[in-house]
């Protein structure tokens, strides 16, 4: 079992999370649906690059692999 992350950011309606890329960065509900960062320190950057009104953080999964 291999340890991937997803950038989440808590909103008043629960946790939504990174949608896999696209042109605008957009933001889902369903963990599936999410963008799939191979290891927290990769997630961490990413919720880093964001902007600030958009605080987020690397959550660890855990995936079949």
């Amino acid at each position: 079992m291999a340890l991937s992350a997803l950038v989440a950011r808590s909103t008043r309606n629960g946790l939504h999370y990174l949608a896999k890329p696209s042109a605008r960065r957009d933001w889902v509900t369903e963990a599936s649906d999410a963008e799939t960062f191979a290891n927290v320190r990769e997630a961490t950057r990413a919720a880093l690059f964001l902007p600030g009104k958009l605080r987020a953080f690397a959550l660890p999964v855990a995936s079949a692999a």
